[in-house]
């Protein structure tokens, strides 16, 4: 088989491993490879970005940081000292920002709420409950949940070929794209109903 001997070898005191993972066959090794976690508390602080969340905090890395001097100040201490003093910030950021990256986080532009998400969710469940207790009486295949979504097509382009130096103007009917809707109708049963399109034309002609 061209397998030198030692390998082989190997093969066969690892053979219960090997015939017992659970994984990615074509992995060439049994541990999980990557790099390993450098901050020493991951669950620890995921717990605190979600805490933060769940308050509807403006969560920052500031947060985070200040997070870690409380409970983690032997790490960073020491994580801080292996960098150079003028980039050693820099470094902290990029790697909470890889972090955040790993664990399921992202940046976004932050929103503002009439009200708390708790009321919102006491709202949301209250009219769930009057929603069952007001169809209860109707079979499954008598529901229906109806979801539609805009889709536009002729789009006029961004940029045209024009004459240089002359007028890049379009007529008024160059400007504007066509509108369909599609309506998507499932049963309370699970039974999909066909996809209807919605678009503007005459009755008879040529969409």
């Amino acid at each position: 088989m061209g397998v030198p001997r030692r390998t082989v070898r190997s093969w066969y005191a690892q053979r219960f491993e090997l015939l017992s993972f659970d994984g990615n066959k074509k992995n060439k090794k049994i541990e999980p490879g990557g790099r390993y976690e450098e901050f020493p508390d991951p669950p620890g602080l995921v717990g605190f970005i979600n805490k933060m969340r769940d308050d509807e905090r403006a969560l920052t890395m500031t947060h985070m940081i200040t997070w870690i001097k409380i409970n983690q100040r032997a790490w960073l201490m020491s994580y801080l000292a292996t960098k150079i003093s003028d980039v050693a910030y820099d470094s902290l950021l990029r790697l909470l920002h890889r972090f955040c990256q790993r664990y399921g986080f992202s940046r976004q532009r932050q929103t503002k709420n009439k009200l708390k998400q708790a009321v919102l969710t006491d709202v949301y469940d209250e009219f769930a409950g009057d929603f069952h207790r007001e169809y209860q009486s109707y079979e499954n295949d008598c529901v229906f949940n109806i979801d539609e979504t805009g889709m536009y097509y002729n789009l006029p382009p961004t940029y045209i070929w024009a004459v240089r130096g002359g007028s890049a103007k379009i007529s008024k009917g160059e400007k504007h794209s066509m509108r369909m809707t599609a309506v998507l109708t499932a049963r309370a049963d699970g039974q999909k109903l066909p996809l209807l399109s919605i678009m503007k034309g005459v009755p008879g002609a040529r969409i």
